[in-house]
């Protein structure tokens, strides 16, 4: 997939994608051989001072979130009527976001929404558990309570989606843009994009020199 997307002439635009979570990938601990750190007492002492306070707050707020959760499985009761709504309503909707695009492979069980009529007639009790109704949401569904939240949500191969606009169209854009609103902030646009070109211009020896003083200042030479 990196080779197709890397081809320009056959993919221009970059697919549309989000970006993935921030926090594992934090750098948090890294180590350099045949190098020894320094530490102060005091120091250390505040370092760990402030960890322990963290973790603290951390790990409160995540035992508070925890019971929650399982009071909510334990306690909380729906109706199983109204499960088989929220599973019928969770297929429909999937079922009209893959018409959008054909070449997206239909599930046989989004075919016919009317056949989880079992769901009524399951463990025969009218009132159930929030615990059985998730088991029951994740049987015909697959879908489980996240992060993402109640949002349905398929999957389209990453090179059927969308393409963002390219280099050369936004380029075009700027240089063919009129001043329609009065302001002048198109042809401030265009006026800036040709002074950055001017000053990027660079000539074949500028290039050289450049790139030799990046490669003198680099840890190889190279």
């Amino acid at each position: 997939i990196v080779q197709e997307l890397l081809n320009i002439e056959k993919n221009p635009g970059k697919p549309c994608y989000p970006f993935a979570p921030e926090l594992p990938l934090v750098l948090h601990r890294c180590e350099y051989g045949n190098l020894r750190f320094g530490h102060s007492v005091q120091n250390l002492w505040r370092v760990c001072c402030d960890l322990e306070c963290k973790w603290e707050e951390l790990i409160l707020a995540s035992g508070r979130l925890r019971n929650g959760l399982a009071s909510l499985q334990d306690e909380a009761e729906v109706r199983r009527r109204d499960v088989l709504e929220f599973v019928q309503g969770i297929k429909a909707e999937r079922k009209r976001k893959r018409s959008r695009n054909k070449e997206i492979q239909q599930d046989s069980d989004d075919d016919d929404i009317n056949s989880l009529s079992g769901l009524l007639n399951e463990d025969g009790d009218d009132i159930i558990s929030w615990n059985i109704a998730k088991a029951l949401i994740y049987k015909h569904t697959g879908m489980k309570p996240n992060a993402d939240g109640p949002t349905v949500q398929i999957h389209v191969p990453l090179m059927m989606r969308g393409k963002g606009t390219t280099y050369e169209e936004k380029i075009k854009a700027i240089l063919s843009a009129d001043d329609v609103d009065g302001k002048g902030g198109s042809k401030r646009r265009r006026e800036l994009y040709e002074q950055n070109i001017k000053k990027k211009k660079l000539t074949k020896e500028e290039d050289a020199e450049f790139y030799n003083r990046m490669a003198q200042q680099g840890g190889s030479g190279l």
